[in-house]
This record gives C-alpha cells, sequence and structure tokens, in this order.
C-alpha cells in the first residue's frame, strides 16, 4: 500500500517545511520530520469483500527552534486534518481514500540533551480496500 508515501507527497506540496520528511524516526540531524504508521483496526467489512479501515498514522517534528517545529506541527496539521474523499489518492490502486481527521492535537513531547524540541500530531484516516 502506498498510502504513506501520498500522504509524505501531500504534505511536502502543501506545508513549507524545516526539514526532509522521513520514514520511521527522526534522524540526527538538528531539524527532522518523521512520518510513521501507528495500530489502527479494522472499521467493517461488507458482503462484496470490500472493507473501509482506519490507517492510523504519527508526524513527529524535530527543531533547535521551538517556534519553528510548533509551526510546522500546526501546518502540518491545518492541511490534513479535515481531508475529505479522494483528497489523497493511491498511485497503484491500493486504497480508496475516504477521510483523514486528527485524533491527538498537536502537542510538545520533549526538549532533548542537544536542545532539540520534538513535537507530535496524530491522524486517522479512513481507506477503503478491496470489493469486486
Amino acid at each position: 500500500m502506498d498510502f504513506l508515501d501520498r500522504v509524505k507527497e501531500y504534505v511536502e506540496q502543501n506545508v513549507t517545511l524545516n526539514a526532509p520528511i522521513v520514514f520511521g524516526l527522526l534522524d540526527t540531524a538538528p531539524s527532522s520530520i518523521a512520518i510513521r504508521q501507528t495500530p489502527s483496526s479494522m472499521n467493517d467489512r461488507y458482503t462484496n469483500s470490500e472493507k473501509t479501515f482506519i490507517f492510523a498514522f504519527q508526524v513527529l517534528v524535530k527543531d533547535t527552534n521551538h517556534s519553528i517545529a510548533y509551526n510546522v506541527i500546526q501546518s502540518i496539521f491545518n492541511v490534513l486534518d479535515g481531508l475529505g474523499k479522494d483528497a489523497i489518492p493511491s498511485q497503484d490502486g491500493s486504497y480508496t481514500f475516504v477521510k483523514c481527521e486528527c485524533y491527538t492535537l498537536p502537542n510538545f513531547v520533549e526538549k532533548t540533551d542537544k536542545n532539540e524540541y520534538i513535537y507530535t500530531t496524530i491522524f486517522h484516516a479512513e481507506l477503503a480496500k478491496g470489493g469486486q
């Protein structure tokens, strides 16, 4: 499934970022943005074998300037929260985008021993898959 790749592209096209987006963990650079899947569950199954499910994902932003880190995470929140049907389409047909909503509002995580500020937000995207 190419969903996280499409989210990454969508954010990069619609938000001024302080660093490139990476998958998984924040990197060691003073400014970093990471996106990763978080646990979620199936939503509904239908008689035609289609199913909808929640694809939960987290975005983390790190910067030595707390205002920059906060403003970037807030901008990502603003661009992803409330997206509707087909806003982030699959390129390989692996899902149909239904909606995306914020699950955990942007918030402070920690200040590292290198004086880097980390902020995060978590989203739930509803995706449809399968069917005949």
